[in-house]
């Protein structure tokens, strides 16, 4: 019956095992992983310019509006800080429909002024070759970067480090078979020109859950027709 979970083909692991690539490359930043000098320690890339940023209200933490289509505008104070945390955690959910000149000034206003040119290099690359799988898909996309969990691990006057659990969901029929990737993402933010900024991103796997004792895994196919009509809580479309 087209609502119940399939098992998936000896055909669907594979191509669920290839899929483990493009989630990998989705995650906000992930290459910056693998760097663990900050953006101050860097010179080797010129400032980039950065937008003035929308007043927030009294009292409230942001954001208080958008610029390249990001949420930016955030409160000087800690719950600021982990509002930005989150909301950048998390902005690969927008990567996948940016194209690659919106993925620049996207980064450039969420990222330090030094850092952005240099990350904004690295998820370019990384989203385009998501796009060119992705792309071969002959149904709809489901690719969702949800947050579920924040900690505070350090807080000064211009400086902050907020660890956000997300976890990412993404299934494609004749690609990626369902799957989720459950991460903490690490994010060091500097108060640079009146608003939280990236400044470092890491990430480890984790705490991951199994799934439910009754639940199956899912086919791609199924798993988009159990979907039909469900509109994402975002209200982005599903490709």
């Amino acid at each position: 019956m087209a609502g119940q979970p399939m098992l998936p083909s000896r055909r669907a692991a594979i191509v669920a095992a290839v899929a483990v690539v493009v989630l990998i490359a989705g995650v906000f930043l992930v290459r910056l992983t693998r760097d663990d000098t900050t953006s101050s320690d860097r010179h080797d890339s010129p400032p980039a310019e950065v937008s003035p940023r929308p007043t927030v209200p009294a009292g409230a933490t942001g954001p208080a509006g958008e610029a390249a289509r990001v949420p930016v505008g955030f409160a000087a104070d800690e719950p600021g800080a982990v509002a930005a945390a989150v909301a950048y955690a998390t902005a690969s959910q927008r990567w996948l429909y940016f194209t690659d000149a919106e993925i620049e000034a996207a980064i450039g206003e969420i990222a330090t002024p030094v850092a952005a040119p240099r990350l904004a290099e690295d998820v370019v690359a990384d989203i385009a070759m998501a796009r060119e799988q992705l792309a071969r898909s002959s149904g709809r996309i489901w690719w969702l970067v949800r947050p579920l969990a924040w900690r505070v691990d350090s807080f000064r006057d211009t400086q902050a480090r907020v660890s956000v659990w997300t976890v990412t969901i993404l299934s494609a029929a004749g690609v990626a078979a369902p799957q989720s990737e459950f991460l903490t993402v690490t994010l060091d933010l500097a108060w640079v020109d009146g608003d939280w900024r990236v400044d470092g991103v890491r990430d480890t796997p984790g705490p991951t859950p199994i799934t439910g004792p009754h639940d199956q895994p899912w086919d791609a196919e199924p798993f988009d027709r159990a979907l039909d009509g469900f509109t994402r809580m975002d209200g982005e479309p599903v490709s």
